[in-house]
């Protein structure tokens, strides 16, 4: 065998691993993408039940230790999701997934609100950190006003006037080198936000069923078998 030969055969054997890598990573993202769509079917399906129901959330909601919510009603319950057309120079330069709509995204969300409004007011400066910061994870519409001394312009306190009003939803996005989805849930336990993952082929009705648990906060097992579970509090 001439030394041309010997690299004709070197390149072969790449091509030949390439088009194994690149069979694997279309399927991939084809299987990602379909159970995105269940997941998809899965939320309109529910949130058209919950229209009807009219639920009231089961979790305790606390902005400090006097300041509780509970028994919020569940409101203006959406689904969202963004799509696009892969082509050829995008994410895959892939025969099979040239012109297919993949998503994005899928995600459920709403409001918790009862009508109430609320006035507080804060005097130390940790607990003006602390209530901020739950504030903006509650996504809630608040006016804050801060009182200064008039002599050397210090803070005093601040005020805060809000209606109780808050975001809750959950993002849903594929990860097709690793066959995943990632869930991203907002204000499910509280004022927090928690990620974690699964494999795809393991969201299935089962799974999405203990998701809408947790939504409604009725004791759950989505947790069970999740990858890279992530706690991040206000």
């Amino acid at each position: 065998m001439g030394f041309l030969d010997d690299l004709k055969r070197q390149a072969d054997a790449i091509k030949s691993g390439q088009n194994t890598d690149q069979a694997a990573a279309e399927r991939n993202a084809l299987i990602t993408n379909a159970v995105c769509k269940a997941v998809f079917t899965y939320f309109d399906t529910l949130i058209r039940q919950l229209e009807v129901l009219k639920p009231v959330s089961k979790t305790r909601y606390a902005l400090d230790r006097r300041t509780v919510f509970e028994q919020l009603p569940m409101v203006d319950l959406k689904v969202d999701a963004r799509r696009r057309k892969l082509h050829g120079h995008e994410m895959f330069e892939y025969v099979a997934l040239h012109g297919h709509e993949m998503f994005e995204y899928v995600a459920l969300h709403g409001r918790l609100r009862n009508g109430q409004k609320i006035a507080f007011t804060k005097d130390f400066l940790p607990d003006i950190e602390k209530i901020d910061a739950k504030l903006r994870q509650a996504g809630a519409p608040v006016h804050a006003q801060a009182v200064r001394n008039p002599d050397n312009n210090k803070l005093q306190e601040m005020r805060y006037e809000m209606a109780v009003d808050f975001a809750f939803g959950v993002t849903v996005t594929p990860e097709p080198e690793s066959t995943s989805l990632h869930f991203k849930a907002m204000n499910l336990d509280g004022f927090e936000t928690i990620t974690l993952e699964f494999p795809a082929l393991e969201v299935g009705s089962a799974r999405l069923d203990e998701l809408a648990k947790w939504l409604l906060g009725e004791p759950h097992q989505f947790f069970a078998g999740a990858r890279n579970l992530r706690r991040v509090e206000a």
